[in-house]
């Protein structure tokens, strides 16, 4: 008699297993007969219920009833959000096993069924999400893609990265000023090589952001290693370099830059700069005028020029004002009157240019008073005035 009493109640909770389980199987059918009302219904009882509550199938169902809600309204973020984590968690429980630890990845095919078909519709949200600059769930729906593609379930399929979504969830993360995870994914789409040099400039935006140099430097110097063809990150570094007065390293990759691409007017500018900035004047006149051989209304070294002939007109006349010979005082002044005057077609050439530059206005107010041109001095002066 004793026996029976136990067997009978082994089959009464055998029965109430089967009895939540069957409310889950209910949800299904209901799911597929589009009565969200009543699916939501039963998934809810067995979500509550001890006897399904850790059941890979009631989080498979849960997941496909939030993704079938959401299609219905887009505008509720939180329902395929809601998914996600029955998704996680469904491939969590299926790992488990029963409380025994038996069954484990019983229900692993169905889930991986269920996410080929959810995918899609999480990676569009993510893209809608992006695309209406809600950035932060933008960042969290493709975290989502990228970390369910990484579920232990999918390890013997050996899936290869999927580069696109760690591209964007770093763009995305950098939009949110979320820089820790930007740098994370932005590196690792540069590892993967996905968007060329894009992923070396989005993480020169982060550093210049948390102002950390040193991995700028270390950024750009990779980036350019990796896309030496890429213009806009040689000048980067190059940038880099000058701004930080490195310039034994600047003018290594300017002059790789130049090897690289002689037309280009840019280059033999920023050289000119950096023999400027050494007070090598004579190799930086050469370089600004080659630069200027290549795009004659180049503003930088038409300014840059005629300010080199500016100030050393203005240092030999400081000279020469110490010179107590009147005949050598008045050789002096005319030499330096000659290299003040080298200066003048650049700095008309550079106002025409930039019609409203104050220094360079100012410059040639200074050149035509003393050369007595008071007709251009006085046009000038109404100029700035007018400003």
């Amino acid at each position: 008699m004793k026996r029976l009493v136990l067997l009978f109640v082994s089959f009464l909770a055998i029965s109430a297993v089967y009895a939540q389980r069957g409310k889950v199987a209910a949800a299904s059918a209901f799911l597929d007969n589009g009565d969200l009302a009543m699916a939501k219904e039963k998934i809810n009882e067995a979500l509550e219920h001890p006897k399904s509550k850790d059941w890979a199938k009631t989080y498979i169902v849960a997941a496909r009833l939030a993704t079938e809600e959401y299609k219905a309204d887009k505008s509720k973020s939180d329902l395929i959000l809601s998914a996600v984590s029955n998704y996680f968690k469904a491939a969590e429980r299926d790992q488990l096993g029963d409380e025994k630890g038996k069954g484990a990845g019983r229900f692993e095919k169905e889930i991986k069924v269920a996410l080929t078909f959810f995918m899609p519709e999480l990676q569009n949200a993510g893209i809608e999400a992006f695309n209406a600059e809600d950035y932060p769930l933008a960042l969290n729906l493709f975290e989502s893609v990228i970390k369910l593609n990484k579920l232990p379930l999918y390890e013997e399929d050996k899936l290869p990265a999927d580069s696109v979504f760690i591209y964007y969830s770093g763009l995305a993360a950098s939009r949110s000023e979320k820089y820790d995870i930007a740098e994370k994914y932005l590196s690792e789409a540069l590892d993967l090589g996905y968007e060329g040099g894009d992923a070396v400039l989005l993480l020169n935006e982060i550093y210049t952001a948390t102002k950390d140099t040193v991995k700028m430097g270390e950024n750009l110097k990779r980036g350019f290693e990796k896309y030496p063809q890429d213009d806009r990150i040689l000048t980067m570094l190059i940038n880099f370099y000058l701004q930080t007065e490195q310039n034994a390293e600047a003018l290594e990759y300017l002059n790789k830059a130049i090897s690289t691409d002689p037309e280009n007017a840019s280059y033999y500018n920023a050289r000119g700069v950096l023999y400027d900035m050494s007070k090598d004047y004579e190799k930086a006149l050469l370089d600004y005028g080659k630069a200027l051989e290549l795009k004659d209304d180049f503003f930088e070294p038409l300014l840059n020029i005629g300010v080199i002939y500016y100030n050393q007109g203005a240092e030999e006349m400081n000279a020469a004002n110490d010179i107590q010979d009147n005949k050598k005082y008045e050789a002096a002044k005319k030499a330096a009157n000659e290299t003040f005057r080298k200066s003048l077609p650049y700095m008309e050439r550079a106002h025409k240019v930039k019609p409203e530059d104050t220094m360079v206005m100012e410059t040639l107010k200074n050149l035509y008073y003393r050369f007595d041109m008071m007709d251009q001095y006085n046009e000038m002066d109404s100029k700035l005035k007018a400003l």
